[in-house]
């Protein structure tokens, strides 16, 4: 019976392609977003085109994000026509949408349905329009209860929940002949199979070092790969354990400089 690595792997909350260059003012620019309902400061843009990631720092209206460059690749803005994909490591959402009623200290939306959305106690309720967050005290179908009276009808909102929005992704660890970063961008790892070259798994994540190479994950998935096939049996799957940036990242403003988040790990 094979082993395996379970990696938690951020998923897609949007894709698009910008509509403008974002050179001059470190941005993402699309004119046909919804940004404010879909987005969170501190949510990762993947430029599809140079490879470049990105951490937002504010979302500044519909159609614009203002970025700040991470990892080792820096980048000054997503330029001009060119395809992306935003992932969220903080926080999940739930529902976004337009408020079609006003009580105290409620969220109406008849058009929804928050409890099949997820929506729990705990959760956050934003109301974009008046830039107020409350917390969700108790939730109905089409109502919310919240902490704060802000919500009134005609009101933009956006409901989430603290969490990356993430999914399991599992990657074999027997028969693992080497563990790599890839020649050209160093936010990839590479794990080879034997017999050699038959297979690659390629972990493409984001990272807030600055500094050159990094062989911190590279390091990782090794040990990752050792403690996997270590773990005493009927346990087949080992949960990566995560890495934490060390002390020369400058990104310190990004979670604290502290995580790691997997984009995408597939065969190639």
């Amino acid at each position: 019976m094979e082993k395996f690595i379970n990696f938690k792997q951020l998923n897609v909350v949007k894709t698009g392609t910008s509509t403008a260059n974002g050179d001059a003012g470190l941005t993402l620019t699309d004119s046909a977003a919804l940004f404010t309902q879909l987005v969170l400061p501190h949510a990762i843009v993947w430029d599809r085109v140079t490879a470049r990631k990105y951490l937002v720092t504010a979302v500044t209206s519909d159609t614009e994000l203002a970025l700040e460059s991470i990892g080792v690749d820096v980048g000054t803005g997503v330029p001009d026509a060119t395809a992306y994909f935003i992932y969220m490591p903080e926080y999940t959402v739930r529902q976004a949408g337009t408020a079609d009623g006003t009580g105290a200290f409620q969220l109406i939306d008849s058009t929804v349905d928050f409890i099949a959305a997820g929506v729990k106690i705990g959760d956050y309720a934003l109301d974009i329009t008046a830039a107020v967050t409350a917390k969700v005290t108790a939730v109905t179908g089409t109502m919310l209860t919240v902490d704060t009276d802000t919500f009134a009808g005609g009101d933009n909102y956006l409901v989430y929940a603290s969490g990356a929005d993430d999914h399991d992704v599992i990657m074999r660890s027997a028969d693992v002949a080497d563990v790599s970063n890839a020649s050209a961008d160093t936010s990839i790892v590479n794990t080879t199979y034997e017999p050699s070259g038959t297979a690659v798994m390629k972990v493409d994540y984001a990272y807030s070092s600055t500094v050159g190479a990094n062989s911190d994950m590279r390091g990782a998935i090794q040990d990752a790969v050792t403690a996997s096939l270590q773990t005493a049996w009927p346990a087949v799957t080992y949960d990566f354990p995560g890495l934490l940036n060390g002390a020369s990242a400058s990104n310190t403003t990004w979670l604290g400089g502290r995580e790691y988040f997997f984009l995408k790990i597939q065969k190639v």
